[in-house]
């Protein structure tokens, strides 16, 4: 497991400083820890082609850390890194708490970084704030683990109302451990829990509405579109990469009766899968919906195996079995990451091309890769994936968005090659009809008026 942990870090650690994208997410977020920086309200305005349905935290703690404009993409990116080892590392902690000893606590952290590196390679170095809240709900669960005090437990409801104001689909971590102090009749418990959490998370919810504005709720619940295909897809992706972990935890809680929190790992087991497949029919969910089912089961596993190892049955096979089923994903992404490489430097220069075009560019612009118009001092205008989104729902009006484009009111428009991923098909079709092509390339093309 070592071996592969080295084998999913190097990519990401020799790439940080890159300038295309690894993500569509990580312009997106550039943008809103640029605005904390420039004290610009993140929930200031209603949504109009652009929101931010994300909590305020982690752009304002990456806009602290990174500082000036052109560094905020690498602050975001050596901050997601630097979660997943804490991350990891919590995770051996927490086995080590439940089961005891440290070969298993330190096979557990290799196992979750090495897997989950493995399971969603862009997720291990990118600008999102998804594996910072990670960080924050696992030392919530560690704290909780060692509440020997209540005074743990209320330092645990306060890292997981950390979690939540840095990513909102992290709450199957605060609600089962809510649900095991009532499972376990901690009455006590639950209500210091309950109380520090509503206290610490209302003083996060007004600290957000005076530094960012009142539209928070609003934007953070603005309905989005919901697709079985993607669904299934993720779902799939998810259990063809972590099913065996799954089964064994599964089969071992079962039995293991006298496993220190069982019925903690059974609820968080339930709960994660349960809401990760859930919510993974939004439209643009990724594969890091599936994180927190993924922590439960590594976790879950590895106690399970710590339990057949004192029991003397069926340790062997299961140890081997676990190590194999994530050992042999780890050379698909090691492929993905050497092709990757190989592919930067022309990648760069494409990137490089469309940023000069855009900035010489006076006007508006709009770029399905968000990182580009960041880069090239674009304001924010124009949010592909949401307006798409919303058309899609009956939110936002595509006449209108072809009413602007008639008018040629951006100035230069910004495709992924072609121009059909995350425009409307009626959009293209203005597009091309009112815009011509001036740069085009496999990954990145450039749109200026027609005459």
């Amino acid at each position: 497991m070592g071996v592969c942990a080295v084998a999913v870090a190097w990519f990401p650690l020799l790439s940080i400083t890159s300038l295309p994208a690894r993500s569509y997410n990580e312009g997106w977020n550039a943008y809103r820890q640029w605005m904390t920086v420039a004290g610009v309200p993140l929930y200031g305005a209603p949504s109009g082609l652009w929101t931010t349905n994300y909590p305020f935290l982690s752009f304002h703690l990456i806009g602290l850390i990174g500082g000036a404009r052109d560094k905020m993409v690498l602050a975001g990116r050596a901050v997601c890194f630097a979660s997943l080892v804490v991350a990891a590392l919590l995770a051996g902690r927490i086995v080590r708490k439940i089961a005891g000893g440290w070969a298993g606590a330190v096979y557990a952290a290799l196992l979750l970084f090495a897997g989950l590196g493995a399971f969603y390679g862009t997720g291990r170095a990118v600008d999102d704030p998804e594996m910072l809240g990670v960080a924050f709900a696992m030392l919530g669960l560690f704290a909780y683990l060692r509440a020997a005090r209540l005074s743990a437990v209320a330092f645990a409801a306060a890292a997981f109302a950390l979690s939540l104001f840095t990513k909102q689909d992290l709450l199957v971590f605060p609600l089962s451990v809510a649900l095991h102090l009532l499972m376990t009749r901690n009455w006590r418990g639950f209500a210091v829990f309950a109380g520090a959490g509503v206290v610490v998370a209302g003083g996060l919810l007004a600290l957000s509405y005076h530094l960012d504005g009142v539209y928070f709720l609003a934007d953070l619940f603005r309905p989005r579109a919901y697709a079985l295909r993607n669904l299934s897809t993720e779902t799939l992706h998810y259990l063809l990469h972590f099913a065996v972990p799954l089964v064994i935890a599964v089969a071992v809680l079962r039995r293991a009766e006298g496993l220190p929190y069982r019925g903690l790992l059974i609820i968080l087991l339930l709960c994660s899968n349960a809401v990760a497949v859930c919510f993974s029919g939004g439209d643009g969910v990724a594969s890091n919906i599936f994180y927190p089912a993924l922590i439960a089961d590594v976790l879950a596993c590895v106690c399970g195996l710590c339990w057949l190892e004192r029991e003397g049955r069926y340790f062997a096979a299961a140890l081997v079995v676990t190590t194999l089923a994530v050992a042999l994903i780890v050379p698909f992404q090691l492929y993905a990451d050497v092709r990757a490489q190989q592919l930067l430097p022309a990648a760069t220069v494409q990137v490089l091309q469309a940023v000069a075009l855009l900035r010489d560019a006076q006007g508006p612009a709009i770029c399905e890769d968000l990182l580009i118009c960041y880069e090239s001092g674009k304001p924010m205008d124009y949010d592909p994936y949401y307006v798409g989104d919303q058309i899609l729902i009956g939110r936002i009006r595509e006449d209108d968005v072809l009413a602007m484009l008639a008018a040629q009111h951006y100035a230069v428009i910004q495709t992924a090659g072609r121009p059909e991923g995350r425009f409307t098909p009626a959009v293209v079709r203005m597009m091309l009809a009112r815009y011509r092509q001036v740069m085009g390339g496999a990954d990145y093309s450039v749109f200026v008026p027609r005459a």
